[in-house]
């Protein structure tokens, strides 16, 4: 699919233009950094806020959320300039009522603020604020282009014949095309699978199944229910890491600094239209039919195109 274009094109200030090439040249470093194996001491979800932050600096207290929808299978965030993102709803994390128990409103709000919820321990809160930051991570990706080389591969360009593949999070459309590749296929899944196409165990099994893979998918809705960085610590000497789903954010840097070799989410190029699908429990097959497209950033060929 071609690039389309925004509606809209974040602003910032031009008293913050030195600021800005100020944190350009620290987020240099700090990928410099992830080079010589710095940044697993902390979590992905502190790394990627912190990350947002350095990046856009005092320009998140002016970007204001517009709206917040939380739907069935998605939530979704609208910003400032039209832009947007989304993170998987996780509904199989609750035992009781999930209603949020803000006394305001999260609309109108600066995302500096709604961007801090990535780090609640509530799941539900962790999803408005990862679909902020994918919503965040899109804006800096058209202020910053250079530091955002997009990649063409597909997840089945990654797994070879013999390949031992791990999934963490039951991606259906997914599993006979892998098939068709490799018959050492295993799921890891909370839920229980009606009719499963290949082996199916539960999620605790991680433990075992990781550490002799080939290659390893991992769903980005581990992100919110914050098994994300347990289950990568498992990862052994596996060939592909791939965050894999709408909800992983597009800013790969923290990601790959951790061991992820490729980030696949969808960027969000119809915003409007996205609140409209997440409001009406659509799920990723409508997302990318009617407002989004899929796009990859490799671990490789970002460091290649640096050297170039």
């Amino acid at each position: 699919m071609p690039e389309t274009e925004y509606l809209g094109r974040v602003k910032l200030p031009e008293k913050e233009e030195k600021g800005k090439k100020e944190r350009r040249m620290t987020g240099i470093k700090r990928r410099e950094r992830a080079e010589e194996g710095i940044g697993e001491k902390t979590g992905i979800l502190p790394a990627l806020v912190s990350a947002l932050k350095n990046d856009l600096g005092p320009a998140l207290e002016e970007i204001e959320v517009k709206d917040v929808r939380i739907g069935l299978a998605y939530t979704g965030v609208l910003i400032s300039e039209n832009y947007g993102g989304v993170a998987c709803t996780p509904l199989y994390e609750f035992s009781c009522c999930p209603a949020l128990g803000f006394t305001e409103t999260l609309k109108g709000k600066t995302a500096d603020k709604v961007l801090e919820l990535a780090l609640s321990e509530k799941p539900l809160e962790a999803a408005v604020g990862i679909a902020t930051a994918n919503a965040l991570s899109h804006m800096l990706r058209d202020l910053e282009p250079e530091h955002f080389q997009r990649s063409y591969s597909d997840i089945l360009d990654l797994i070879k014949p013999g390949d031992r593949v791990a999934m963490i999070g039951y991606f259906g459309p997914l599993v006979p095309k892998i098939l068709k590749i490799t018959e050492k296929l295993t799921v890891l899944e909370k839920r229980e699978i009606e009719s499963p196409k290949t082996r199916t165990l539960p999620s605790g099994k991680a433990r075992e199944i990781l550490p002799a893979s080939d290659v390893i998918i991992l769903s980005a809705s581990t992100l919110a229910n914050r098994t994300f960085d347990e289950l990568l610590s498992f990862r052994g000497t596996a060939r592909e890491v791939v965050l894999l789903g709408p909800s992983a954010p597009l800013y790969p840097e923290p990601f790959f600094e951790r061991g992820i070799t490729a980030v696949m989410g969808t960027r969000i190029i119809d915003p409007r239209a996205m609140l409209t699908v997440v409001s009406e429990a659509g799920g990723t097959k409508k997302l990318h039919q009617y407002c989004g497209e899929k796009v990859a950033f490799r671990k490789r060929e970002q460091k290649k195109n640096k050297s170039a």
